[in-house]
């Protein structure tokens, strides 16, 4: 169950055990100040990503001089705070406590149909050794299967990309057909457990941004460019 620290932050249970890691789900009430607030507080220094809804992935050593393009970010560096922006899309943190190894990632269709999630636990497990049965997964706001109506094309490149082409996954559109509702979060689910992550280690939180006014949506307010700010960090030691 997850908690709620409102109303700014959200945070999965699975990862606030942990007191050596900082994470949080964001409403639009945590933006640009409340974020550096955080950072100051805790000694983090934050990493953005140029997201192209890509399969890229990134591992850090340390901050990067630039911002990389990519949609995928992990590290074992205390005080770096890895953040992902999402507004309808699904934000996925992971942790790896047996290495200390943490990950973001922004799951939108494209990256989702690019298998970005399966490619970054073959990353974690052939890069570090992680076990996959080990690794505690959180699912953030994202947008819900009944709000997000997509087309044909849609449904096309993801069977393309092996995924099946059932109504579970994208249940046809009652009014207007030949279009879909895509259910992201099941299509990323279906992803980590065919990698090998027990389904008691992936926490999900259901809200969906479209439907909450706490939570911005792209397909609500498109006028805006604001995002939500989804985050996971390595306390340094003296921050503990």
């Amino acid at each position: 169950m997850f908690r709620v620290d409102w109303p700014f932050v959200l945070k999965a249970s699975l990862l606030d055990q942990f007191p050596f890691i900082v994470h949080g789900f964001g409403t639009k009430h945590f933006q640009e100040k409340e974020l550096r607030e955080l950072c100051q507080s805790q000694n983090l220094e934050p990493v953005f990503l140029h997201q192209a809804h890509s399969s890229r992935i990134h591992y850090l050593e340390e901050k990067p001089a630039a911002v990389l393009e990519g949609d995928a970010l992990v590290t074992s560096k205390q005080g770096l705070l890895l953040l992902i922006k999402t507004a309808d899309c699904l934000p996925v943190l992971i942790f790896d406590p047996a290495n200390r190894i943490i990950a973001s990632a922004h799951c939108g269709w494209r990256g989702t149909s690019s298998r970005l999630l399966e490619k970054l636990i073959d990353f974690l497990v052939n890069s570090f050794g992680s076990r996959p049965e080990n690794l505690s997964v959180a699912f953030g706001p994202c947008i819900s299967r009944d709000c997000y109506e997509v087309g044909p094309e849609v449904r096309d490149i993801f069977s393309q990309s092996g995924f099946p082409r059932d109504e579970k996954l994208f249940s046809p559109h009652p009014l207007h057909p030949g279009r879909f509702f895509l259910d992201l979060r099941l299509a990323n689910r279906n992803q980590l457990l065919t990698r090998g992550i027990r389904k008691e280690k992936i926490e999900e939180i259901t809200i969906c941004p479209h439907c909450h006014p706490d939570f911005l949506s792209f397909r609500r307010d498109a006028v805006t460019k604001a995002r939500l700010f989804n985050f996971i960090g390595l306390l340094t030691t003296d921050s503990l």
